[in-house]
């Protein structure tokens, strides 16, 4: 990724990652809404049936956010030991975006959830990915944290400084 400082770098995040966030929320909003006037009817009716889908879509939503986590922390551990700064930064932006877009993939279930069922349970399954997505949001304080920089590049990364 091409940028001139760090502020560049972090507003460039933020905004892909905030574009991301914002696909699934429309989505989800607007059968929500639909939902409610009633332009739309939930296609599976039966309460096991419904039953069934609430939790075989929490379990593979717990499973997908668990192994997308774990797998990007041990990604990250590897990235850490990068000597280039700058590499590492690159790697980090690939790496949240792709956290990003794993919380896309379930709220995106949350919301077929929605649409199959009818169900609200649904609505607080969203919530609850919203609530993931934002605890994996990237922020220079996590940044630092999980690439584990000390002195210079901290203070750098930290206070979005051009140059110590």
């Amino acid at each position: 990724m091409e940028f001139n400082s760090i502020k560049e770098y972090f507003y460039k995040l933020y905004n892909v990652c905030y574009a991301i966030t914002l696909v699934p929320l429309g989505l989800f909003i607007y059968l929500y809404l639909k939902m409610q006037v009633g332009e739309i009817n939930s296609l599976i009716q039966a309460d096991d049936q419904i039953l069934i889908v609430q939790i075989a879509l929490f379990v593979f939503a717990l499973l997908l956010l668990t192994i997308v986590h774990l797998v990007i922390r041990n990604k990250l551990q590897s990235v850490s030991k990068e000597p280039s700064l700058g590499n590492r930064m690159d790697s980090y932006f690939g790496l949240s975006v792709g956290r990003m877009v794993s919380g896309v993939v379930v709220s995106a279930l949350a919301a077929a959830g929605l649409y199959l069922t009818g169900s609200e349970i649904f609505s607080i399954y969203f919530l609850l990915v919203l609530l993931w997505m934002a605890y994996q949001w990237p922020s220079p304080k996590k940044m630092c944290a999980e690439l584990k920089l000390k002195g210079d590049e901290r203070e750098l990364i930290l206070y979005k400084r051009e140059s110590l």
